[in-house]
Parts: structure tokens; C-alpha cells; sequence
């Protein structure tokens, strides 16, 4: 049986609720996505979904007794 897939993938990307986006920062330029609309394309009784997010932050070492 053939199989199509949907897939959204965003790097560096901030989500907003209240004002229903997603803004994607690049290195020289930044794309708003409305949120909904995004989601929208997988919504129905018939489709189900696999839904994954990560958040990446940069770690700060930890303190070392003297130094």
C-alpha cells in the first residue's frame, strides 16, 4: 500500500499562542507561520498524527569547588 507523508520541520523557531505563530529565525532572515493554519492540515477523524518537539538551549557549565 502507498503512503504519503506530511511534514513540518522549523529550526530555531519560537511559537507564540497568543498571537498564533510560529517565527523562524535564519541567519539572514526570519518567516512567520500561522499557527493554525499549520495544524490544520492534519486535522480530521481519518488522519492521526505523531507529534514530536524539542527545545534546545545552550547549557551553562557548572561551578567547580575553587575555581
Amino acid at each position: 500500500m502507498a503512503k504519503q507523508t506530511l511534514n513540518y520541520s522549523f529550526k530555531n523557531a519560537v511559537i507564540s499562542l497568543e498571537e498564533n505563530t510560529i517565527t523562524e529565525y535564519g541567519k539572514e532572515d526570519i518567516k512567520v507561520y500561522v499557527l493554525s493554519d499549520v495544524l490544520k492540515k492534519f486535522e480530521g477523524e481519518n488522519k492521526t498524527v505523531d507529534i514530536s518537539i524539542k527545545e534546545s538551549s545552550d547549557l551553562e557549565p557548572s561551578e567547580v569547588d575553587g575555581e
